[in-house]
């Protein structure tokens, strides 16, 4: 019997095998001109890379999340209202630069990255007011934001990696977070947290973006 979870695992295996060799040499040798190198090459960054295979637990993936995903994960952003925004895990700000597209001149977008690596490269490629990075675990959300609520939280934090007691006590400090209109938007290579996330939010919706690497499901939370 065909098992395809068994198959898309090994093809992820492969895939992540080629990812480890690119990022100590660059190259992928004589396949490099096959087209679909080329497009799996364009998911990848050389320094993303090295980062993520030393620290895979807190990325969760050795690939950039795409263009694609990033669009999807941003197309509820009113450009029309002054917004803020705070990002969960913003690695090499992949999707950061298109959360800041999505905002208008007097919104702000708060970026939380441990890495310390990916935070000084944050700082450094992005200028613009509009925009913090947050050096810093997430369980200071309620601290933080003690004294103002949030529109958006966009987290691209690998929840299969977090304890159960972890997670539960994020989605609690990023509910007390939000405002009563807000939504929290979670992206996850399989529905393993689904179950979680519609335990704790009134309406949860679900999408998926084919045009990443791994494919993702794209959650969108709410309290109203």
């Amino acid at each position: 019997m065909f098992n395809l979870a068994i198959h898309l695992d090994f093809f992820y295996l492969v895939l992540y095998i080629g990812t480890i060799a690119y990022s100590f040499t660059g190259k992928i040798l004589q396949y490099k001109k096959s087209k679909g190198i080329r497009i799996y090459l364009a998911y990848m960054s050389k320094s993303f890379t090295v980062n993520a295979i030393n620290n895979l637990k807190q990325t969760g993936s050795l690939f950039r999340s795409s263009k694609f995903l990033a669009k999807k994960l941003t197309q509820s952003l009113n450009q029309n209202k002054e917004l803020v925004v705070v990002e969960l895990g913003a690695g090499d700000g992949s999707i950061t630069k298109y959360i800041l597209n999505k905002m208008n001149p007097e919104s702000h977008l708060y970026s939380y990255e441990i890495n310390e690596v990916f935070a000084n490269k944050l700082r450094g490629a992005i200028q613009d007011e509009r925009f913090t990075v947050l050096n810093n675990c997430v369980s200071h959300l309620t601290t933080d934001f003690k004294d103002k609520k949030i529109d958006y939280v966009i987290s691209s934090l690998p929840l299969a990696n977090i304890s159960q007691e972890i997670k539960n006590k994020l989605l609690v400090d990023v509910k007390s977070i939000l405002k009563p209109q807000g939504e929290f938007i979670q992206y996850q290579y399989s529905i393993n947290d689904q179950k979680l996330l519609k335990n704790s939010f009134a309406t949860l919706s679900t999408d998926f973006c084919l045009l990443n690497m791994p494919p993702a499901f794209i959650y969108t939370c709410k309290d109203f």
